[in-house]
């Protein structure tokens, strides 16, 4: 399952006040999800992560939390990172918040994601031979006038024949 957090767990981890927090909430800043008036709101790693990047102040002491949590936390904010706003998406088109994700729907995003990347991956690496190419054909036309510019006598033949004839 995603990882989610409470408005306390978001309060300690950018360490400010759970009210602030819920503020961010109500002014449409941060977006969440009343799971249920006991439960209080809940806020996705990706919706967490939207907001701290339109939020850079926080970023820092959010970064700083993740890494004190250790690897199997990094782990969860990746997969929430590419699943989260997708969820919460699909959440919005449900109204049902009581959802479950499937681990084969989980893999083939992860797969697909993998496939999109490795498109993009070749398609750059492509773009970088082209390239690497083009700055091989300009460098011997740089060698070639630099040849010229040591080579001046032959211009001056080229003149003195010309302006004899």
């Amino acid at each position: 399952m995603l990882e989610s957090y409470s408005v306390k767990q978001i309060a300690e981890m950018l360490d400010t006040n759970p009210e602030t927090v819920r503020r961010w909430i109500r002014d449409k800043k941060l977006d969440s999800v009343q799971v249920s008036r006991k439960d209080g709101n809940v806020v996705t790693e990706a919706e967490l992560l939207r907001f701290l990047k339109a939020s850079p102040k926080y970023l820092p002491k959010y970064r700083a939390s993740v890494f004190a949590a250790g690897p199997v936390a990094g782990a969860s904010i990746v997969l929430a990172g590419l699943l989260g706003s997708k969820l919460l998406a699909y959440l919005d088109d449900k109204k049902n918040y009581d959802v479950r994700v499937r681990t084969e729907d989980i893999e083939k995003y992860i797969k697909d994601s993998i496939a999109a990347h490795s498109d993009a991956v070749k398609k750059k690496e492509a773009a970088i031979k082209q390239l690497q190419a083009e700055i091989e054909t300009e460098e011997q036309q740089i060698e070639q006038l630099k040849y010229a510019l040591i080579h001046k006598e032959l211009f001056t033949e080229t003149d003195d024949k010309s302006s004899s004839d």
